[in-house]
């Protein structure tokens, strides 16, 4: 199956010393005598949703500055399938298709695509109210459908029916740091 995903940026090598490395002390107490086992990759559906927002000049810059357009300026928001988390990208990294990969290496999306748009929308609308102030409109122009890379490190035995220790990590070397 061929699919639209970010580029893989940290090798497999590098995601098993990132995840032993990864809340050591942690592992030791409650999984004790477990070692990483295997490192699979996986990639998870996610949205990448592109939204005009409106900015009305207010009161104050009506009277003092004189403004009177409102201002328009696009903004992407890229929201994960899985757990419907919502994060402000900068800068969209570069998107490559690959080809053959196994069906059972793609999560689809869980949430539905309106459910994820008004999630955008709401994380869009805290952050510009924080920084500029007023309600903007904001709509969305176009959702696209991409994967994101993970490297899944298994910690013991993998067994069907038990519960799993893993750790994931960024395959596409990017991390999403919540500030909202």
């Amino acid at each position: 199956m061929n699919i639209r995903a970010f580029p893989i940026c940290i090798a497999k090598e590098e995601a098993g010393k990132m995840a032993e490395a990864q809340g050591y002390w942690l592992r030791k107490i409650f999984c004790p005598g477990k070692s990483l086992s295997e490192v699979r990759l996986h990639f998870i559906e996610c949205k990448l949703i592109t939204y005009e927002v409106t900015h009305q000049p207010n009161l104050l810059d009506r009277l003092f500055a004189r403004k009177e357009k409102a201002r328009k300026q696009e903004i992407t928001m890229l929201a994960d399938g899985s757990c419907s988390s919502v994060a402000w990208v900068d800068t969209v990294p570069g998107i490559v298709i690959l080809e053959n990969v196994h069906e059972d290496q793609i999560q689809y999306a869980d949430k539905d695509d309106k459910f994820l748009i008004n999630k955008g929308r709401s994380a869009a609308l805290k952050v510009i109210h924080r920084h500029v102030g007023g309600i903007p409109e904001i709509r969305e122009i176009k959702v696209e459908s991409i994967f994101r890379p993970y490297w899944i490190a298994f910690f013991g035995e993998v067994i069907e029916g038990q519960k799993a220790h893993y750790s994931p990590i960024a395959a596409d070397g990017y991390m999403i740091q919540k500030t909202i």
